[in-house]
């Protein structure tokens, strides 16, 4: 689940209920409840198809003072609007309100129609509001909460020696999923580098991890040579179904993906918690002695992260030109100024300084930024509409950073 703080100024500053001409604002009808996000547009026969299901569901629920639908608006035109919301029941936002390009980026709107359901406390339970709904029309099992992991986990693995084990030999270990197929290139390069990595972390500890391909290959052939040269164990091929709901639970979308999960915690509901959803990009970095089990942290090389940056702000420092000393000093005062980052919106804190990465030399392009010899400071909002801020300080220190946080300067769009 995503972690989100709720800005009810996406909001707007009323909501309006079309069949009745009721308003309100929003923190008063939304506050210490469930939210479902319901973005939908006339034009789209999906979302036709889709709406008459979602009034039966909000019709069947005999809690309905548990939860809110707000309708955010796709149509093209005020008309189209009023015409699709007339008869909804449910909160919806003014059309064409000037937050909703925001709001549809932050929760990942791509398709329509699209549901999103939302915690009290503004976390989200789920994306997938549509397929649950699909599946369990009455709303049976709403707010559709994430299976545990625990449930979702084979019943047996595989050593590497091809016994099979019961997966609660496990129970009190911390376990690294891999997931990964033998004919996807990435993959291919990436796996010499996990075998080190295992061997050496193996070396290191006292048996309290274990390592799981979970293959995506296409036949049992492939999985059986690919899995012939590793030194972990595996969830068996056969089990298709444990694969596909990892994958769903854990939104795998590409290869080859590396999560943490912790042991088991019987003290909060007797599942695993996701420490760290990719870890991949420690592998390769060789970031991986210290500070195991990863938990994520507020800052990173911007060069070599996989984070999405389009969900969060970003603090960088651009300093490709800066001696070995200097860039040093550059890492230790971001590090610190995330550390000691106590503000209530989500913020990354990245240095940057090979001029050759991909991420940076896109990031620079699109924020048109010039080299030189002095660092250079960016703070980058790409959930706020691309927005980015360029601080005239060159002199990097934990107080410029504070400082240039407090105060940003001139708004500048990408």
């Amino acid at each position: 689940m995503t972690e989100i703080e709720l800005d009810y100024s996406l909001f707007g500053d009323l909501l309006i209920k079309p069949s009745t001409g009721e308003t309100a604002q929003p923190e008063d009808v939304l506050m210490d409840k469930l939210i479902l996000l319901y973005f939908g547009a006339h034009w789209s026969s999906p979302c036709l198809k889709f709406t008459p299901k979602l009034h039966l569901f909000n019709q069947l629920q005999g809690n309905k003072e548990e939860y809110e639908i707000v309708f955010c608006s796709m149509d093209r035109s005020q008309e189209e609007y009023d015409e699709y919301s007339e008869e909804m029941p449910w909160w919806c936002l003014p059309y064409a309100i000037s937050t909703l390009p925001k709001l549809a980026e932050i929760y990942q709107a791509s398709g329509l129609p699209y549901l999103v359901v939302l915690d009290l406390d503004g976390t989200v339970i789920t994306k997938e509001g549509v397929q649950n709904l699909r599946m369990d029309p009455v709303g049976k099992r709403f707010p559709w909460r994430p299976q545990p992991l625990v449930d979702l986990m084979p019943t047996t693995y595989l050593a590497s020696t091809l016994k099979e084990h019961p997966i609660e030999d496990l129970e009190e270990k911390y376990i690294m999923l891999y997931f990964a197929s033998k004919n996807d290139a990435l993959c291919e390069e990436f796996t010499p580098w996990l075998i080190k990595a295992y061997n050496i972390l193996k070396g290191r500890r006292q048996g309290d991890f274990e390592l799981l391909f979970v293959s995506s290959d296409g036949n049992q052939a492939d999985f059986d040579s690919f899995f012939a040269g590793m030194p972990w164990g595996a969830v068996p091929y056969s089990d298709r179904g444990a694969k596909a709901n990892l994958e769903k639970r854990l939104e795998i979308t590409s290869y080859p993906s590396l999560v943490m999960l912790g042991p088991i915690n019987y003290d909060e509901g007797e599942d695993r918690p996701i420490i760290n959803p990719d870890i991949r990009s420690l592998i390769e970095t060789g970031d991986y002695i210290s500070d195991f089990p990863y938990y994520p942290k507020p800052y990173g090389d911007f060069c070599t992260t996989t984070d999405d940056i389009n969900t969060h702000k970003c603090l960088i420092v651009f300093h490709e030109n800066g001696g070995m000393d200097e860039q040093d000093e550059v890492e230790e005062a971001v590090k610190q100024a995330a550390i000691d980052y106590r503000g209530d919106e989500i913020i990354k804190f990245y240095w940057a300084f090979d001029d050759e990465a991909p991420l940076c030399a896109t990031t620079r392009q699109a924020c048109d930024l010039e080299f030189s010899e002095e660092a250079t400071m960016v703070l980058l909002d790409m959930p706020n509409d691309g927005a980015f801020y360029v601080s005239e300080e060159t002199e990097i220190t934990v107080d410029t950073i504070k400082l240039f946080l407090m105060n940003n300067g001139e708004r500048q769009q990408i």
